[in-house]
């Protein structure tokens, strides 16, 4: 392999380590076939909601072959650039996805929720608390949460923000844990590359 070969797997796997720290901080062709309606539906399911966009069957698929064959150590393991390719650009919009909420976008959710059950939004000094205890979340979280308590919360007043913590925590954890075993897994086949490389 030529040096600029190994430049790319070097600087892949840095990008993967540089979107699994930010993350913590906040196959073959047959494998990839997933026409099956039943055979992708249950890959999706495996994927947390919000990551289940085009092609992330084939992220999951590969994901799963990696661990299955290359942490494995079977001999059958087959690399495929375009789709290990394929596969870090998705990791990259899944980890900007990850992404804290701004103060101004947690500002919104709160005057959404404030809104649609008639209330006051806090002062300055709750609103900052608010942000305090929400900005570990990103955006997409909030959102689900703020939509979850329009649908379910009882009480004529502003969730309090344990009440959006109670939505948040698992729908977040399960986004994280999942873009953190992909990081791993793909983290995992750039070392293998970088062994391959290694030998000649």
């Amino acid at each position: 392999m030529s040096k600029k070969n190994l430049s790319t797997i070097i600087s892949a796997m840095e990008r993967l380590e540089q979107i699994g720290t930010q993350v913590l901080e906040c196959g073959s062709d047959v494998a990839l076939n997933t026409n099956s309606p039943m055979k992708a539906k249950g890959i999706l399911q495996q994927v947390p909601e919000r990551f289940r966009i085009e092609g992330v069957e084939s992220l999951e698929l590969r994901s799963q072959e990696i661990q299955d064959k290359l942490i494995a150590k079977s001999n059958d393991f087959v690399s495929n650039k375009e789709i290990d390719e394929s596969a870090m650009a998705m990791i990259d919009v899944f980890a900007q996805t990850m992404s804290k909420a701004t103060h101004k976008g947690i500002a919104l959710t709160l005057e959404r929720v404030a809104s649609t059950f008639q209330v006051k939004v806090p002062d300055d000094f709750g609103l900052h608390t608010y942000f305090d205890i929400l900005e570990v979340y990103p955006q997409f979280v909030l959102d689900y949460a703020a939509h979850n308590l329009l649908c379910s919360y009882k009480y004529p007043r502003l969730p309090l923000p344990k009440d959006f913590i109670d939505i948040c925590n698992p729908y977040y954890d399960a986004h994280k844990k999942w873009l953190i075993k992909t990081i791993n897994h793909f983290h995992t086949l750039g070392k293998y590359k970088l062994s391959l490389v290694e030998q000649k």
